[in-house]
């Protein structure tokens, strides 16, 4: 008997030896699907990397599976209200989610302005006529919820960052430019033309502190943020396309300001940012767009490394081989709404 205890012992996974510590510092290093692998190597293994202690060490590992897509359209009629709809696309059971966010309180109109990781980001207003509004951000999964302080007239940009690997805290950030439109008025004469939609400072909330900050731009130009785009979230740093062919970045302190230069090529037409599209995939932030030198293909970019300002080709594909029909593009019939997180 003893002798069987000894083979059994000697038959032991040698990793199973391997400290807590070390086993981190080993899969920190390793690609997500050798990752995905290592989950079956133990029990243990396969609860190291789902611990939630262990997320900051493995941001890029940490993936859930898609459950869906949350959308608004315009509804018929003269208020053109907001209609919001959820395609449901994870495997079995109900969606998880109700569009409508009925748990929102005192709200007759509001439309969803960004998400991030799970939270969304809402300009509801008082009433469907008087056009004040507030910032919500809501949970629509749990239906927890937290109206911002202050009511705003002035439609700005606004986007969300939120990363629950670093902190449970989220931070809003507003986009204070030149011209934005009053939301009480049709027109206003006071703005000049050619500086319309510059961003001149940003007002960041925090949900630690509960308050807003005013920070003007430290950017060397004044970018105007691409309407409706989609911002990344990532390394504590708020990413947006900006007209000027670049990619606008700042921390949530408002200390930092980075402005990475779009991948261009001097002999190709101008890229068409207004249907470039940005997300962050595996940990590192991706690009698509059209192709400078072939408006019918698809670009896919990755930035290696992150500090640097260099993007790297990853993909590049015919729409016709995507969509299986002749002279579309993108910005046209289709749009990019998701790069897959992995």
């Amino acid at each position: 008997m003893a002798d069987g205890s000894r083979d059994i012992s000697r038959r032991r996974n040698p990793a199973d030896k391997l400290t807590e510590d070390l086993v981190v510092e080993i899969l920190s290093r390793v690609p997500y699907k050798s990752l995905c692998r290592f989950k079956c190597v133990s029990k243990r293994w396969r609860g190291i990397i789902s611990h939630p202690d262990h997320r900051k060490a493995l941001p890029q590992h940490h993936l859930h599976d898609l459950a869906g897509f949350l959308y608004s359209s315009r509804g018929p009629g003269p208020d053109y209200l907001s209609i919001h709809n959820f395609n449901h696309v994870s495997p079995g059971g109900r969606p998880p989610i109700r569009p409508t966010l009925p748990f929102l309180p005192d709200c007759e109109l509001f439309d969803l302005l960004d998400s991030c990781n799970g939270l969304l980001l809402c300009r509801r207003f008082e009433t469907a006529y008087s056009r004040a509004f507030d910032y919500v951000v809501c949970n629509p999964a749990t239906e927890k919820w937290v109206a911002l302080p202050g009511f705003f007239s002035k439609m700005q940009a606004a986007r969300l960052g939120f990363d629950r690997a670093v902190s449970s805290h989220f931070h809003v950030f507003q986009f204070v430019e030149d011209g934005a439109a009053d939301a009480n008025a049709d027109t206003d004469d006071d703005d000049d033309g050619d500086s319309f939609g510059h961003v001149r400072a940003v007002d960041i909330y925090s949900s630690k502190t509960g308050a807003w900050t005013h920070k003007d731009s430290g950017w060397d130009f004044l970018p105007r943020i691409v309407s409706d785009s989609r911002s990344v979230f990532v390394n504590g740093f708020l990413h947006l396309l900006a007209i000027e062919s670049t990619v606008v970045a700042m921390d949530v302190e408002g200390t930092t300001w980075r402005a990475i230069p779009m991948p261009d090529d001097e002999d190709a037409p101008i890229i068409d940012v207004d249907v470039g599209f940005i997300d962050l995939s595996r940990g590192r932030l991706y690009l698509a767009n059209s192709d400078q030198h072939d408006f019918d293909k698809l670009s896919i970019w990755v930035l290696e490394d992150y500090g640097g300002e260099a993007w790297v080709l990853e993909h590049s594909v015919r729409y016709v081989n995507l969509f299986g029909v002749k002279n579309v593009r993108l910005g046209d019939e289709y749009h990019i709404v998701a790069l897959h997180p992995q």
